[in-house]
């Protein structure tokens, strides 16, 4: 039988043979057996999965040398002197207020859809459209909608299944024209989990701040995918401030995902008052790729509005970026 184990540290020793003559010739020295040593490995931190969703998030999108290692500027360098604004595409220098922008259908279309999107209706519709200002090129026939992936100018109930876009009140007899999405794309399961994740990481961050509105939109998870991401990743890396997600006039808040936001601060510092994290806001923005590059950036004087065209299949766009 084995001895009692040696002293701490040798490891159990064992029985002498009957024959102790040494090693045979050439034999290698006998070794002891030493006890084996475990490691424990650190516990991941956070909810799971929660931080291998931002990491990603962070990992798809660019971020510009200028915002390096702040956002808002170099930890040494002032924050509050005259910058001049980077140049985005889309972006418009000042605005009054993000309220500001679509009127009627021919402004909605320009602000609201890429330029491959189109229009389809009937003849009847299609010339009130054109007589509103609608280019007749962004004009389709209605059957063509579903080949050709327009959104559909309908008077009346919108067709079963569609999604309502915008609706504009028509002159006259007091009914509204609708545009919808014949065919929206649903998120799948775990599409809508990816944007609660993001969205739950904003609501922890206390920069995003504590109106009831944005606490509602974000805990509704009724945000675009597109803008969803860029934000956490803004909130990732310096905290961003939400005052708002303003529709644009003719949209009705939670007929469709948000996809404008009010930005107020950025770091702790306002936009745009404080023209330096305005600036490098700006120029963030811009260095983004497709699908997180915003359509549209305006600075108002409530803050940066930062707005994505509509997309029906937004969540679909980011889980092809994400590979």
């Amino acid at each position: 039988m084995p001895d009692a184990a040696g002293p701490e540290g040798t490891g159990p020793r064992h029985a002498a043979p009957e024959d102790d003559d040494g090693p045979a010739p050439g034999a290698a020295p006998a070794r002891t057996p030493s006890r084996a040593r475990h490691r424990r490995r650190p516990a991941l931190s956070g909810p799971p999965g929660r931080g291998t969703l931002l990491a990603l998030v962070l990992a798809v999108l660019v971020v510009g040398a200028a915002f390096v290692p702040r956002l808002t500027g170099d930890a040494g360098g002032s924050t509050t002197g005259p910058s001049p604004a980077a140049p985005s595409s889309g972006s418009t220098a000042a605005a009054a207020s993000p309220a500001a922008g679509a009127t009627s259908p021919a402004d909605w279309l320009a602000a609201a859809l890429p330029p491959s999107t189109d229009l389809a209706a009937t003849a009847g519709v299609r010339e009130e459209l054109a007589a509103e200002g609608v280019p007749a090129d962004r004009l389709r026939p209605a059957e063509q909608s579903a080949s050709s992936g327009s959104l559909l100018a309908v008077v009346g109930p919108a067709p079963e299944g569609a999604r309502v876009v915008a609706a504009f009140d028509r002159p006259g007899d007091g009914s509204r024209m609708l545009v919808v999405d014949p065919a929206p794309a649903e998120p799948t399961a775990e599409e809508l989990d990816r944007r609660r994740a993001l969205a739950d990481a904003l609501l922890a961050n206390p920069a995003t701040g504590e109106d009831p509105a944005v606490t509602a939109v974000l805990r509704s998870g009724d945000v675009d995918a597109r803008l969803l991401s860029m934000l956490a990743a803004v909130a990732a890396r310096e905290g961003v401030r939400i005052a708002g997600f303003p529709a644009l006039p003719g949209e009705e808040a939670g007929d469709a995902p948000a996809r404008r936001v009010l930005v107020g601060a950025v770091a702790g510092a306002p936009v745009p008052a404080d023209a330096a994290a305005t600036a490098s806001l700006r120029e963030w923005l811009d260095a983004q790729l497709p699908p997180y590059r915003p359509d549209d950036v305006q600075v108002t004087d409530a803050g940066v509005l930062v707005s994505f065209h509509y997309a029906s299949t937004p969540d679909a766009l980011v889980s092809a970026a994400a590979g």
